[in-house]
């Protein structure tokens, strides 16, 4: 069989990740051949190289998705699938904003329409709820006119899909870690050295309005002043990113590395002593399992897609309250039994998720299947 891999619209983030796990899997899958569409987010750290001879890929980069492309998208991929002839088509991460002529499996990653009660869209002015509307109103018209099936991260977000969709056709299959955790490799320390009484919270991700990284300055404000000096942030921002999105100041307990390479991140876990995440809409992390996994306690946010991801592995606070973070935080720092139980409790956690492995084997099985169910179809459109 031949699978088609999109990822031409992948700049940066999570889900760059998901799709470079995804794809580094599949190598154990050597019955089928490999097309994988490249955008600039899996293009700059994916080495061809690294690949059998059944992997083949293509070089995409439509940058910032507007309206105006998508002809231009459709047409372009359209005619990379005709000299490709797949079997079935995996964009991992939707809209693809085209419909392909083999059947289509997209991966759902839009928290912000399937959870209203985000505490993130309550403190949206009305232009930006109505943009987000607009947006809703167009993703869902394309995932529901390229999406043959669907995949999603958690049972919570299935069933919300299949209720904002009006579909059955979604399957669950369980995010994790990348491969890159169960053996991390050795890197230089990005982080400069410090006394023994600093306790490093690491925020790894780039920046999106609603992970709500504008909240950690004020954290800082509110921990007790004998805290404050030994507590340290660590966040994957430039110091233009900082400046521009968070503010001018950046605090001296605020640590920015600039974006880390995929297989890099293990080694900065292992220079930091927890994880914070402020977020306040999520259909997946990766950050909680790979900090499951590189045991480094968790601190984030109390909602349900937290809670139904992390469960008893996390310490949780108040949204976009700084006071209720301080205290979580606070408690953290001076319990080490509870550092010592979360970190228990978060490889245990562990064994809930589909590892690297199952993930592709599933989305491989996926793609079978729905190649067998449409080739009646695509046999008789051929003698017609």
């Amino acid at each position: 069989m031949r699978i088609l891999i999109n990822t031409s619209m992948l700049r940066f983030g999570g889900a760059v990740q998901v799709a470079l796990s995804f794809i580094h899997e599949c190598r154990q899958h050597r019955r089928h051949e490999y097309h994988v569409v490249m955008g600039p987010g899996v293009g700059a750290v994916l080495d061809p190289e690294d690949f059998p001879a059944n992997f083949h890929f293509h070089h995409k980069a439509f940058g910032v998705m507007k309206l105006h492309k998508l002809p231009r998208v459709q047409r372009e991929m359209a005619a990379l699938e005709a000299s490709i002839q797949p079997d079935c088509v995996v964009t991992t991460a939707g809209p693809a904003y085209w419909r392909s002529r083999a059947p289509h499996l997209i991966g759902f990653n839009r928290p912000l329409f399937i959870y209203p009660e985000s505490p993130f869209i309550a403190r949206m002015n009305w232009p930006g709820r109505l943009a987000l509307a607009a947006q809703k109103r167009l993703h869902c018209h394309l995932y529901r006119r390229d999406a043959d099936a669907l995949i999603v991260q958690t049972g919570d977000v299935n069933q919300r899909v299949r209720r904002l969709l009006k579909t059955h056709k979604v399957h669950t299959v369980t995010n994790n870690h990348n491969g890159w955790y169960d053996d991390p490799a050795e890197h230089a320390p990005r982080l400069p050295e410090r006394r023994g009484d600093i306790f490093r919270f690491l925020t790894l991700t780039s920046y999106y309005p609603h992970k709500n990284l504008e909240l950690i300055p004020q954290v800082l404000k509110a921990l007790p002043e004998e805290l404050r000096s030994r507590v340290e942030f660590v966040l994957t921002l430039t110091e233009s990113q900082y400046r521009d999105r968070i503010g001018a100041e950046i605090p001296a307990q605020v640590k920015l590395t600039g974006p880390v390479p995929p297989p890099e991140c293990p080694s900065l876990y292992q220079e930091c002593d927890a994880m914070f995440l402020p977020t306040l809409a999520e259909c997946f992390s990766a950050s909680y399992p790979e900090a499951m996994r590189m045991e480094t306690p968790i601190v984030t946010t109390d909602l349900g897609f937290a809670r139904s991801i992390c469960q008893d592995a996390a310490l949780y606070f108040t949204p976009c309250d700084a006071r209720s973070a301080a205290v979580a935080i606070s408690r953290l720092v001076a319990d080490e039994p509870l550092q010592a139980h979360l970190k228990e409790r978060g490889l245990h956690r562990l064994n809930s998720f589909d590892s690297a492995a199952q993930r592709a084997e599933k989305i491989v099985m996926l793609c079978e299947q729905l190649a067998q169910e449409s080739r009646p179809a695509m046999l008789l459109e051929k003698r017609s």
